[in-house]
């Protein structure tokens, strides 16, 4: 039975032409009823084209789609793509394409996405359905990156392009459950974490299934070092590292053990030197016998993870990347592979990336050099730069901003002249308001999101918000997380005495600085441990009830967490992705950071945690405090009027 209801009736005909196109041209299914608007613009009369309905009316599916087919390369032909195939130059915002939306196509756009594209966007879509090879996104802060993700990814779908043979990496699970969300049910296979991603080829070339109990702990290379004596464990008190004058402390040891991996190195003198330097490492004294120990440990990790006894989190990037699966038989490459926050990834992610498109799948990647703020986590300033080189991309800018009020892009443009970034045609004036510090408690209000750099400053707040009736957190538990292993330092510190807990913590932190003597990073390093203790002392200062160092660590995951709190304080570093109607920057003073020895690449960084912080606010941005980078209007008018 024919289910059509235009041919349900009539007789089936038999067409008179036999060929369809060798390679048609297509546009998304939702656009056909442009193509009754465009045949009415080509019938002048008016009479022809009522025949040519009646005879639609007759014809069988099949023939139907071979009409669509036809008209579809018409009227692919009055948009000729903005890029053509193979096109390696970098971004041109003048030479831009414009394409014209009819309004039947924004009325499309908006029932199926809720929104028109931008020409950026439509440029991209451009970019997909009519070249060829690789692309980055330039995508300034609030520029709609997952709505542009859904947009590329349901015109892959209706191309021909089933989403299993797309993969969408993004960086976080939280990220992953909202896209997942976003895109449909039937795209949860698709999309996952990079993390996600190499830990399901590792399983798979091993042959792990879910019946398979395996054990992944963030201590597996410690407890290696521990078999080899190279630090302290429960039955053993020696540490070879630090008693044969290795390294200063362990913990450069195993930094470089992870930053190894993160950046697909080989552990040579070189490498180590060069990741040293690079990260401000302080602390490595016989290179040699630290490439020894490391080749060692990472040895007994890859044939631990082999034999299905361990993994650890780097494991699940590095052994994908190490193993070469991309020579496996059974690995499949992806015909496009969409990276988000691509500015992020590091050498062994990127790597992973291109094994997953392979030799024949395409790669969109998606982010902003502006945002490049993972630095310890082995990428840097210049990772999307090497991302361009790596799979030689075309550029393609995302520059409008739909977050932001004019107000506050502006000040974004004073401050950094060289960001291509615009508001929305649509976006508000907002407002910038100046205020004392002592002044926050009047004005900030349930849904606000107060931001700083440093953690002290927002521990000490969110107390001092929480003694006030107000519900407040501290977005992250992985910085409470860091804050535990701190304290947790300071008591097995052998002066360390609960009874003269603020002396123990001055004690320590003396202690601990004077291991970072004469370092290059000295003031870096002594700046970050300032900022622990004086996070852990307003705590205890906070909680007087507290008995014992367990005690804190409660209060510790009391006010830090991942859920979403009446009012949410964060770092600079985990804001990124967040958004609120009001931002408070809090302690504005310390933004950017600088300290001695500071690298060109970490003053960079410092620059973008600012721009991030600058971006986050949708209506009202408060800077409380004084700093070098903002001074009011009428501050800056009186300012002038003294000069003059």
């Amino acid at each position: 039975m024919n289910e059509h209801n235009k041919t349900s009736h009539p007789p089936k005909q038999k067409p008179s032409w036999n060929n369809l196109p060798t390679k048609a041209a297509r546009i998304p299914e939702k656009f056909l009823p442009e193509v009754l608007q465009y045949a009415r613009i080509r019938d002048c009369s008016g009479s022809g084209f009522e025949v040519v309905i009646n005879l639609l009316n007759t014809l069988t599916q099949d023939e139907l789609q071979q009409i669509k087919v036809a008209i579809d390369s018409l009227v692919l032909d009055d948009h000729k793509p903005a890029y053509t195939a193979n096109r390696t130059s970098t971004r041109d915002d003048d030479n831009l394409g414009e394409i014209q939306l009819s309004d039947t196509e924004k009325a499309a756009y908006t029932a199926s996405f809720g929104f028109v594209p931008s020409k950026y966007q439509l440029n991209i879509v451009n970019w997909i359905t009519q070249s060829t090879g690789n692309a980055c996104c330039n995508a300034v802060a609030g520029a709609g990156k997952s709505s542009s993700l859904l947009l590329i990814a349901k015109t892959l779908e209706q191309l021909g392009v089933s989403p299993y043979e797309i993969k969408v990496c993004v960086f976080g699970k939280e990220n992953s459950k909202d896209l997942i969300k976003k895109f449909g049910s039937g795209w949860q296979s698709s999309i996952s974490t990079l993390h996600s991603t190499g830990w399901s080829l590792v399983k798979q070339e091993l042959g792990i299934r879910g019946g398979h109990k395996i054990k992944i702990s963030s201590k597996k290379y410690k407890d290696i070092a521990v078999s080899f004596g190279l630090i302290r464990g429960r039955n053993s008190r020696n540490s070879l590292l630090t008693s044969n004058k290795i390294v200063k402390q362990t913990d450069v040891f195993f930094k470089l053990l992870d930053l190894l991996r993160l950046c697909n190195l080989n552990p040579t003198v070189r490498n180590l030197q060069n990741l040293c330097e690079h990260h401000n490492l302080e602390g490595l004294i016989k290179p040699k016998e630290a490439v020894y120990y490391l080749d060692k440990c990472l040895q007994v990790g890859e044939q631990q993870a082999a034999n299905k006894i361990c993994f650890d989190f780097t494991d699940q990037l590095w052994l994908p990347v190490k193993w070469r699966l991309s020579n496996s038989g059974w690995l499949k490459p992806y015909k496009f592979v969409l990276v988000d926050e691509c500015q992020d990834l590091n050498a062994v992610q990127l790597e992973l990336v291109c094994m997953l498109a392979g030799k024949s799948g395409r790669i969109l990647a998606v982010g902003d050099p502006k945002q490049a703020i993972m630095g310890f986590a082995g990428a840097d300033c210049d990772s999307y730069a090497a991302i361009m080189a790596r799979i030689q991309a075309l550029e393609l800018p995302l520059s409008i901003c739909y977050r932001c009020p004019t107000e506050h892009i502006a000040l974004v443009k004073k401050l950094f002249p060289d960001i291509a970034i615009e508001p929305s045609p649509t976006a508000q004036s907002g407002t910038i308001h100046q205020i004392k510090k002592e002044e926050i408690m009047d004005y900030v209000q349930d849904l606000d999101m107060i931001l700083s750099r440093k953690t002290a400053p927002l521990v000490s707040l969110c107390l001092k918000l929480i003694a006030n009736k107000k519900k407040a957190q501290i977005k992250g538990r992985s910085i409470g997380d860091n804050l535990r292993k701190e304290l947790e330092a300071i008591e097995n510190d052998i002066y360390f005495s609960w009874d003269e807990f603020n002396l123990s913590l001055d004690t320590y932190f003396e202690s601990k600085c004077a291991t970072y003597k004469g370092s290059d990073n000295e003031e870096q390093l002594t700046e970050n441990l300032k900022d622990k203790i004086d996070a852990i002392r307003e705590i205890y200062r906070a909680t007087p009830h507290a008995k014992n160092v367990k005690d804190l660590e409660l209060e510790i995951d009391n006010i830090f967490s991942d859920e979403n709190a009446p009012i949410t304080l964060s770092t600079c570093h985990r804001a990124k992705g967040l958004e609120a109607q009001r931002i408070f920057i809090y302690e504005p003073q310390h933004m950017p950071m600088e300290w001695r020895g500071q690298k060109s690449w970490q003053h960079g960084q410092e620059m973008n945690l600012l721009y991030v912080a600058l971006t986050r606010s949708k209506s009202e941005l408060f800077i409380v405090g004084e700093c070098k980078w903002y001074k009011p209007e009428c501050t800056q008018q009186s300012d002038d009027e003294q000069e003059g």
